[in-house]
């Protein structure tokens, strides 16, 4: 314990010891008057020492008498020089490690020590973590016992073999011949219909059920990835394609006709109640996900009729011969029909192949007949257009009688084409006014799928046009009609020359009537044909 009776510096430690402890700063703010004062008196103090110094030197050296005001002056200033040694910690009014304004109106500064044990506790925390190990000498290594370490080997360099053989085949060679000694698929042309290899176009996938396939296995589709734009039989090659790829068996027999579609149950039954599919139909238009390949038995295969093809030569007539094979290409037809005319081809010097419904439009001459609906032709040669005004000029007289007979009532009988069942037998009959379908009555006929008949004014009817001309010498025909603002049709079957009678007759009507159906059809079709011509110029 220190005794202190220098008031000065107990008042400035008990000020600085108020001014450290409080946190609101309210007592710094009370003792800054009194800090002021207390500086005045110091120098009124400092004055007066001054004063009382000035005077002692006047005094003669040896006199010895004192005076009354040099005598108050030394006892003050002993007085106050008596008062102890820390008489100059007065000179600070508080401590120098606070500052006015410091951290006022908020909690003070952390120190300086656990500022700093806070860094090294950080530092310590972001250390890596290493361990530390003593370095130990261990035995002597004796080389001559157990061997040099790293000791250099020399490696002797292979060189290359010369052989007078020829050169290495490349690993793409060696898959090429390894694929080349694999039997022949003999239904690689539907492998592009394969939807897995066709980048950008529309698939669908559809599970098929393998009937040939023993008990065990025919529980397990195979699923097939085709595209939407492939036909039935398109879709029975690339089945055939790939199950032969795979190197399933029973192996398949190379005439696929034998082969047809059917609709199957979830667990892989054929459902027996509905027939196969129309070889000739788009997939896009079925919507079955899951179907199965029958093998029709030989006595369910009927024979079929040989297709008689025609292809018109621009003045020259027409050439028409049978083809048993509905898989030949038309480049075959097209030549053999060069071959008659001993038409030769110069350099330089091309003839394609179009419709004869539609002129301008080239087919592929890869294509075979099967895939397409037509078994008329004209040939062209390359960069040219043919001229079929003649043909309208002969016919000019006969239309003018058909157009004057067209609104005499008529009756036909065709088969109403469903999607799903099987067709039903109608009688069709148009006149001017009206047009008429009703439906044949028969013994096998079920309630389930039984046709109701329809009556339809002539107005209604907007388009009838030839949709598909069949091999075998019929032809389907396609009824367009408006019923609650929107076109609907009705497609029919019958032989060639009663389709196209009845395609001439309702158009001969429409011509003559011009009904608010038909012009909106018109409008129509001449939009869609606008937006598809715009379509074709943005591709190309």
């Amino acid at each position: 314990m220190a005794m202190m009776d220098n008031k000065d510096f107990l008042i400035a430690h008990l000020r600085n010891s108020f001014i450290t402890s409080d946190d609101t700063g309210m007592c710094e703010l009370i003792l800054e008057g009194d800090e002021a004062e207390h500086t005045d008196g110091e120098e009124e103090f400092r004055r007066k020492k001054s004063e009382i110094g000035i005077k002692s030197k006047d005094e003669p050296p040896g006199g010895s008498v004192i005076s009354s005001s040099s005598t108050d002056g030394s006892l003050f200033e002993s007085s106050l020089c008596n008062s102890g040694p820390d008489f100059s910690d007065s000179e600070s009014n508080h401590s120098f490690d606070i500052f006015l304004d410091m951290d006022y109106g908020a909690h003070r500064r952390r120190s300086n020590t656990a500022q700093r044990l806070d860094r090294l506790r950080k530092d310590k925390r972001n250390q890596p973590k290493a361990k530390t190990f003593t370095w130990k000498n261990g035995a002597v290594y004796k080389a001559d016992e157990k061997g040099h370490l790293f000791e250099r080997k020399d490696v002797a360099t292979q060189k290359p073999v010369i052989t007078n053989d020829s050169k290495k085949p490349s690993r793409l060679s060696q898959m090429i011949e390894t694929i080349g000694d694999r039997k022949d698929n003999p239904f690689m042309d539907y492998a592009r219909y394969d939807g897995k290899s066709s980048a950008g176009v529309a698939t669908k996938r559809i599970d098929i059920y393998l009937t040939m396939l023993p008990p065990k296995e025919r529980s397990y589709p195979m699923p097939v990835v085709v595209i939407a734009t492939a036909k039935v039989y398109d879709l029975i090659g690339l089945i055939c394609w790939q199950y032969t790829n795979e190197n399933r068996s029973p192996k398949l027999n190379p005439k696929f006709e034998i082969y047809s579609l059917h609709i199957a149950e979830d667990d892989g039954e054929v459902d027996s109640d509905f027939p196969s599919l129309d070889n000739r139909e788009p997939m896009s238009k079925f919507g079955f996900g899951k179907l199965a390949l029958v093998e029709r038995s030989p006595a369910s295969i009927t024979p079929r009729s040989l297709a008689l093809v025609t292809i018109h030569i621009p003045n020259r007539g027409f050439n028409k011969f049978q083809v048993d094979d509905d898989n030949l290409p038309l480049r075959e037809m097209m030549e053999k029909v060069l071959r008659r005319r001993k038409i030769k081809l110069r350099p330089g010097l091309k003839y394609n192949l179009e419709k004869l419904n539609d002129p301008g439009i080239s087919v592929d001459l890869d294509a075979t007949l099967m895939s397409l609906d037509t078994l008329e032709f004209v040939l062209i040669r390359e960069n040219s257009a043919r001229d079929d005004q003649d043909k309208y000029k002969n016919n000019i007289s006969s239309d003018v009688a058909e157009s004057l007979t067209s609104h005499q009532y008529k009756s036909y009988m065709v088969n109403l084409v469903h999607k799903i069942r099987t067709n039903t037998e109608v009688l069709l009959g148009v006149s001017g006014e009206k047009v008429e379908i009703d439906p044949i009555s028969s013994k096998g006929s079920t309630r389930l799928f039984r046709q109701r008949a329809f009556t339809f004014d002539a107005d209604q009817i907007a388009d009838c046009h030839l949709l598909e001309q069949k091999s075998n010498g019929k032809s389907v025909l396609r009824l367009t009609y408006m019923l609650d603002s929107d076109f609907k049709h009705h497609d029919f079957e019958a032989e060639h020359s009663v389709s196209a009678e009845i395609v001439q007759k309702i158009n001969h009507i429409l011509e003559l009537r011009l009904s608010s159906a038909r012009k909106d059809f018109v409008t129509h079709q001449e939009k869609r044909l606008s937006m598809r011509r715009k379509d074709s110029f943005r591709h190309s």
